[in-house]
Formats: C-alpha cells, structure tokens, sequence
C-alpha cells in the first residue's frame, strides 16, 4: 500500500457497519470519496464496509442518489481497481471513459483513477471491491474485453485477504461480506454462460440467473418473488414458469438460501432472533417455521 494513503480512509480500518442516520452515512461515504450529489433526506443508506491493507470491500443498499467520486486528499490511485456488482435494482456508473448502466448481477471493472460517480434513479443493492495492491495492475494487463476469469480473480484474492485478516469477533456485517463475496463469486460463474450460449432456452436463462439472484440476495429481508422477477424485468408467471420448469419454486428455492445462512449462523452459536434477522426471515418465527418444513 502506498505511504501516502489517506489518514481519513485508513481510520476505518477494519469492519464498519453505517446506517444510524443519514448525516453519519454521508460522512463516511464522503471519507471514502463518494459525495452526495442529491437529496439527503431520501438516501436512506445502510452498509457494512471492510477495509484491509490491499482491499476495501462494501455491501450496501441504498435508494435514488447521485454521487460524484473525488479522491480523498492524499490517497495514491496508481494501479488501482475497482470491481463494481450490481446486486438489485440498477446503477448507472460513470467514468472519463464512458459509463455504464448495470442490471442485477451485472458486473464493472474500472481503474479507480477513471471513475467519476453513479447516478441511481430507484432502490438499488450493491458489493463493490476497491482493489489497492500493487498486483491489482497485473489482473488490469489480463484484460481483453468483458473478463468473468479477472473478475473471478480479484473476488478470490478480495475473499482470501479478508480470511487471513478476521477481527476476533465476526460481527453480523462482517459475515454478511464474506458470504456476499461468496455468493458473487457463483453468480459471476453462472453468468458467464448467460450470453453466450444462444441453445439455453429463455426459461433456462431465467432459472439460472434467478436462482444466482436469489443466493446473492436472500439475507435482505425484501427478497421476494416479485422483487426478483422485476430485477429480471420478467412478469411473476413467468418467473414461477422457468423454476417449475427445473422442478422447484423461487419461494423453496429462497427459504432454501436463508435456511443456509441461518443454521450457520445457530451452529456458531447466534441466538435464534439474531440468526433469524441476519439470514432474511424477519423474525424467529418465520425462522422456526421454515425449519419446520425442512425436516
């Protein structure tokens, strides 16, 4: 890492969760070099953020917002990424070279040097990895064009660095990061096939990148077959159409997902309410329920 990084960046050190008020959560943004352009009042940002020596590394949601990106003061952006996905919603970033609409489970590369903000029109969820190594310039090189391998290559080194660094309590957002990194890392290798194979069928397409879509979003408690088949830009029928067509539902499916998290979660010792609120069921008793119907 540069010695010239920013005091102001690297004091978050570690694992921060935001999301208390809006004046706290523009001020850390703001620390990081994301400047909010629109309205206060309606950003209602909640993020967990991990920051170590070579990665920072962010899970958010957020509603309609405009942000600029301005350098924290001092910060080096030499060999620099940043590795943007789209997890609900959409996003529109912007770069000296160009800008880029993203959809759920799109993903975006950019040097850091080249970003210049995002405009959101509507809710929108997000993972980004701000890669700082000097190594990072090597996975930039690789590049040809749309690149799910280099992608894969940063999400493996970003999820392998946070492992050789665990603070010695994982608090719940760490967690959250950790198996967000996990879940992109399966999404980016099923999208892969999304575009290029013209003999998947549309409702195979539909059931592949819905189920990547529901693994990567089932811990947010909003997760619904509506919110998933409108980030597929899909009507409810036909969504329900591709899974029976594999033979199974997007709400098994999704009660799958949140039941993995969960008993994780109880396995390491969380109390029920805890693992019932962080794996999306909303209460334990949506939680003891679901356990329920698995046995």
């Amino acid at each position: 890492m540069d010695a010239s990084q920013d005091d102001d960046l690297d004091r978050h050190r570690g694992y921060t969760s935001v999301g208390a008020s809006p004046s706290k959560a523009i001020k850390f943004l703001a620390a990081m070099g994301f400047h909010l352009r629109s309205d206060p009042s309606t950003l209602n940002f909640k993020g967990d953020t991990v920051l170590n020596d070579d990665f920072v590394v962010a899970r958010y949601s957020h509603d309609s917002a405009v942000f600029d990106y301005i350098p924290p003061l001092g910060q080096s952006f030499s060999n620099q990424l940043l590795l943007y996905v789209c997890l609900s919603g959409s996003i529109v970033l912007r770069s000296t070279t160009g800008s880029a609409s993203l959809k759920p489970l799109d993903i975006a590369l950019v040097q850091l040097e080249e970003f210049r903000g995002a405009v959101c029109e509507s809710s929108t969820a997000g993972m980004f990895i701000i890669y700082r190594s000097t190594e990072a310039s090597k996975h930039y090189e690789m590049l040809a064009g749309p690149s799910n391998v280099v992608y894969l290559r940063i999400l493996k080194a970003a999820a392998f660095s946070l492992l050789q660094d665990l603070p010695d309590r994982l608090q719940p957002g760490f967690t959250q990061i950790q198996r967000g990194l996990e879940e992109i890392a399966k999404a980016t290798t099923i999208g892969a096939y999304l575009y290029t194979d013209a003999d998947i069928d549309s409702l195979r397409k539909v059931y592949v990148r819905g189920l990547a879509l529901i693994r990567s979003m089932a811990t947010d408690v909003n997760t619904s077959i509506e919110s998933i088949a409108q980030d597929l830009q899909v009507s409810r029928s036909y969504l329900l159409r591709a899974f029976k067509s594999q033979g199974t539902t997007p709400s098994v499916e999704l009660r799958k997902a949140r039941l993995h998290v969960a008993k994780r979660l109880l396995e390491e010792g969380t109390s029920t309410h805890e693992a019932a609120v962080t794996a999306g069921f909303g209460s334990p008793r949506n939680l003891k329920r679901a356990l329920q119907l698995d046995n």
